[in-house]
C-alpha cells in the first residue's frame, strides 16, 4: 500500500505545481517604468515617451516614463543597472551616459556593457554648431576669432560634464587652439533656452533639438559637427571642412535592461521596437528632425556599443580634452 500512496502523493504535488508553472502572465503582466536621465522637454525626453506609448499599445501594458536628470545621465543609468532583472524598469539610454561616460570617469558606478543589457538602439542624431541668432559671429572662423583674442570669453552650454555637447565643444577647442568656458546643465532643454536668450554664446548639439530653433530663426547654424556634411542641410560645410579637424559629433539613443535581462524580454522588446519604427507618430518625431533610425539589436546593438566606448577612450584618454 505505501508505494501506491507515495505514488499518488507525487502525482498530486505534480498536478498541483503544473498549473502554477502554465499560469505564470508573459511579460510584461504589469506597468513598466522607463527612466531618462535627463530633464523633460528635450528631445531624448520627447522620444522616450514617443517610445513609451508605441510600447504601450503594441505590448498591452503602461509604459510610464520617469526623468532622473543628473550627471549626464548616469543616475538614470546607475538606477536601472541596480534594479531587478525582470523587465519591469528600462532605460531610454544615450550615448552620454551609455558610452562617452565609460571614456571620462574612472568612477563611473556602474559598467554600461557588465551591467546593463543592450538591447534596442533607435535613432542616431547629427549634430550642429550653433550661436543665437543675435550673435555677432555669423562664421565658425569669427567664433574662433573671438576666443583666441579673449580666452574664456567665447561660453559653450550643454546636458552636462561627460555630454556629447561637452565633449564636441572641448574638441573644437582643442583643435582651434583656443578656450572657451564651459557651461553645464540638467539637460538639453534647460540649455537651449539659455543659449536661445543669449546667456551663452554657442554649442554643438543634435539637429534634433536645434533644427526647430533654427527653422523658427532662433538659432544660427555655423557648421555640422559631423564628418559628413547633414542630409537636411546639405549646403552647411563641415567642421572638417572648415578646417577643425576630424570632429564626429553625433548621439544615438536606445533601449536598456538591467545585466541579466531574460532573452525573451530582450525578444520582445526588439520586435516592438521594429514595429513602433514603422508608426507614422514615430517616423515623423525622428525623421523630420534630422534624425536617422537605427535598427541594432540585441548582440548587435552590445558590440556597436562596445566599439563606441573603444572610440571614446581613444580620444577622451590622451587627456588633451578639458573635462
Amino acid at each position: 500500500m505505501m508505494p501506491t500512496r507515495r505514488a499518488l502523493g507525487a502525482a498530486a504535488l505534480a498536478s498541483l505545481a503544473a498549473p502554477a508553472v502554465h499560469a505564470q502572465a508573459p511579460w510584461p503582466s504589469r506597468s513598466v517604468r522607463m527612466l531618462v536621465g535627463f530633464a523633460p522637454g528635450g528631445f531624448t525626453d520627447i522620444v522616450a515617451r514617443a517610445v513609451a506609448e508605441q510600447y504601450t499599445t503594441l505590448l498591452g501594458q503602461n509604459f510610464v516614463v520617469e526623468n532622473r536628470s543628473g550627471a549626464s545621465g548616469t543616475i538614470a543609468a546607475d538606477a536601472v543597472a541596480k534594479s531587478p532583472a525582470d523587465g519591469s524598469v528600462l532605460l531610454l539610454g544615450h550615448s552620454t551616459p551609455n558610452a562617452v561616460s565609460a571614456a571620462l570617469f574612472s568612477n563611473l558606478p556602474f559598467d554600461p556593457l557588465r551591467d546593463l543589457t543592450a538591447v534596442a538602439q533607435i535613432a542616431v542624431h547629427p549634430h550642429l554648431l550653433v550661436v543665437p541668432t543675435a550673435s555677432p559671429h555669423r562664421t565658425t572662423e569669427s567664433l574662433i576669432a573671438a576666443a583666441r583674442v579673449r580666452p574664456g570669453a567665447v561660453s559653450y552650454c550643454s546636458a552636462g560634464i561627460g555630454s556629447v555637447h561637452h565633449t564636441a565643444c572641448s574638441m573644437l577647442a582643442q583643435k582651434a587652439g583656443v578656450e572657451f568656458t564651459h557651461v553645464p546643465y540638467r539637460g538639453s532643454a534647460p540649455a537651449m533656452a539659455d543659449l536661445v536668450a543669449g546667456r551663452v554664446d554657442m554649442t554643438i548639439e543634435g539637429i534634433n533639438t536645434v533644427g526647430p530653433l533654427i527653422a523658427d530663426g532662433r538659432l544660427r547654424p555655423l557648421a555640422a559637427g559631423t564628418l559628413a556634411r547633414i542630409a537636411v542641410l546639405p549646403d552647411l560645410t563641415t567642421l572638417q571642412e572648415q578646417g577643425y579637424g576630424d570632429i564626429d559629433a553625433a548621439s544615438w539613443v536606445g533601449i536598456f535592461g538591467p545585466a541579466g535581462l531574460p532573452a525573451e524580454i530582450v525578444a520582445t522588446l526588439g520586435r516592438a521596437s521594429d514595429q513602433a519604427m514603422l508608426a507614422p507618430a514615430m517616423q515623423r518625431i525622428l525623421t523630420s528632425g534630422g534624425s536617422i533610425p537605427a535598427s541594432r539589436r540585441g548582440a548587435e546593438f552590445r558590440d556597436f556599443l562596445a566599439l563606441e566606448i573603444e572610440r571614446y577612450k581613444a580620444v577622451l584618454g590622451d587627456g588633451k580634452v578639458a573635462l
